[in-house]
């Protein structure tokens, strides 16, 4: 029976229990979930010791506040600048950076701020969140209503179960500046597959200006702002499969970039598809922010895939042991000692 859990005293706009989702059952209507930064999440995992598919809290925007009634280790990535306070019952703080981990005793509140440089970031805990498995994954997809805590976002006051943790190292572990998260801006495409359902003049505009991410966003789709694309005669088309990075273009000419909550299919066009090398960087995005497109082959594609994973893998190399943080609580304790 669980006994350990995470208290959430403030939720944030948008936060979900993700994992790596649950891929192969599109065929029977049921979307793939999962974190919009899977390399982001994966290496939290690594920085407190959980296997890679472990749960974590996916945060947008940031405005979180959580207790956990058991000592932890926790990190925070998908961020270069973004830090997290520690507090004591007696209001004293600690800031620790983003892509470490720290030990956390039961009872110290966590507080993740406004995220200053991203619009998606993860908080992994030892042991992993752990809410029921869904076919074989515990992922939220809230459009549909299923995973996660209860099927939905997590809501102020929600107390999710922690896994225990079995890690047989407590060492606590840092990357500096991972590279991975840096932002971007121009996001490589496969063009197509209906990208013949546009005109040249369309094609040439998607591929040269720059278009602006709408405050229509959330984990199904990012609507973008920007000059307008035209079809060669409608926007419709018997319904066909959708995967994440697809970018369907409706009848207001406006391209949407559908993401991880997508829907299993789809009756607009699609002009062209973001390759998965690049989702992690465009969960990055907030609204207002730029969005360019560059077109490159399948193969190309695959190869940047490749690459991509090579590159995670060589950050995991460079994990090293972070400068020590002090316990403020116990340093007050001792503080203490000596009475009025």
């Amino acid at each position: 029976m669980t006994t350990s859990f995470i208290t959430f005293r403030r939720a944030g706009p948008y936060s979900t229990v993700q994992d790596m989702g649950r891929t192969g059952h599109q065929s029977v209507g049921v979307p793939e979930s999962g974190a919009l930064n899977r390399f982001a999440l994966k290496l939290g995992n690594h920085l407190v010791g959980n296997p890679d598919h472990a749960a974590g809290i996916e945060i947008c925007m940031g405005g979180v506040t959580v207790v956990m009634n058991s000592a932890r280790r926790i990190a925070l990535t998908g961020t270069l600048d973004s830090t997290f306070l520690i507090t004591d019952t007696y209001g004293h703080q600690m800031e620790i950076k983003s892509n470490r981990s720290v030990t956390v005793r039961a009872g110290l509140s966590i507080t993740i701020n406004a995220l200053s440089d991203t619009n998606t970031a993860y908080l992994a805990v030892s042991g992993g969140i752990g809410t029921p498995l869904l076919y074989q994954s515990r992922s939220t997809s809230p459009n549909a209503m299923i995973g996660g805590w209860q099927g939905r976002c997590i809501a102020d006051g929600d107390q999710l179960p922690l896994l225990h943790d079995t890690s047989t190292d407590t060492s606590e572990w840092m990357i500096e500046n991972p590279d991975m998260f840096a932002p971007k801006d121009i996001f490589r495409v496969v063009m197509g597959p209906q990208d013949n359902r546009f005109t040249e003049q369309a094609i040439n505009t998607f591929l040269s200006s720059e278009y602006r991410v709408s405050p229509l966003l959330n984990r199904m789709g990012m609507r973008l702002d920007g000059d307008q694309l035209t079809h060669i005669d409608n926007a419709d088309i018997a319904s066909d499969g959708i995967v994440t990075g697809s970018i369907q273009v409706p009848g207001d000419g406006m391209p949407i970039i559908l993401l991880a909550d997508h829907q299993t299919t789809g009756g607009y066009t699609k002009i062209a598809t973001v390759i998965q090398a690049d989702i992690p960087a465009l969960a990055s995005r907030k609204p207002g922010q730029a969005v360019r497109f560059m077109a490159v082959s399948v193969d190309e594609a695959e190869t940047l895939s490749r690459q991509a994973e090579d590159q995670f893998q060589a950050m995991l190399k460079q994990m090293v042991a972070p400068p020590p943080v002090i316990d403020i609580a116990s340093l007050y304790q001792l503080g203490d000692t000596t009475g009025d």
